[in-house]
């Protein structure tokens, strides 16, 4: 696939797919706007779409309310994914929040996850650059009277891009695996211990 145009219509549509999904997923287990009118209770998950920004938020009293988002931009001349998660909680500990996305990202960047021959003998960082140390490709926007949102900026390789794009399973695969899924699993533990 060519133009960088392109290529970053093919993220956003991933990127909004993978939300989609886990959407389709969770609404088994949480009110949607759609049960909240049928019930008379308030949703507990919902998803907003916009170019480059998709999320899902789920808000259940007393027990949780946070939102997820993951998107895709260009900064400069390179494509970039952003996963980013709102937190409202009080006391919630952004250093050790960001010292466990730092201490995985460090761990696992060298991983070489994919069976596929053409893929096998790339890591996630050959594909994805990710520096976790915050002010390089973490950063964290304190907002008062409004949640907090720390972005994790993945940048793609343009050195793999075009091959990459022509294999959007392994694209989307990348992305839930690498980019989303470790903040979703490192902020609920973090949500949970404050």
């Amino acid at each position: 696939m060519g133009s960088r145009d392109l290529q970053l219509r093919l993220l956003d549509r991933i990127a909004r797919r993978i939300v989609d999904e886990w959407y389709e997923r969770a609404k088994r287990s949480y009110v949607t706007q759609e049960d909240s009118r049928e019930v008379g209770v308030e949703p507990e998950v919902k998803r907003f779409h916009r170019r480059g920004n998709h999320r899902i938020k789920f808000s259940r009293r007393r027990e949780l309310e946070v939102t997820y988002g993951l998107g895709a931009l260009r900064k400069d001349t390179r494509l970039c994914v952003e996963a980013s998660v709102n937190n409202k909680s009080a006391g919630f500990d952004y250093d050790q929040f960001t010292g466990r996305l730092r201490d995985y990202y460090w761990e696992c960047r060298h991983e070489k996850p994919w069976t596929d021959p053409e893929f096998d003998h790339f890591s996630f960082s050959d594909l994805l650059h990710f520096d976790p140390r915050m002010s390089h490709s973490v950063s964290l926007d304190i907002r008062k009277d409004k949640a907090d949102i720390i972005r994790l900026t993945f940048v793609l390789s343009p050195r793999h891009g075009d091959r990459l794009m022509d294999r959007e399973e392994l694209l989307k695969d990348l992305l839930e695996t690498y980019c989303l899924a470790p903040l979703r699993r490192i902020y609920a533990e973090s949500y949970r211990e404050r």
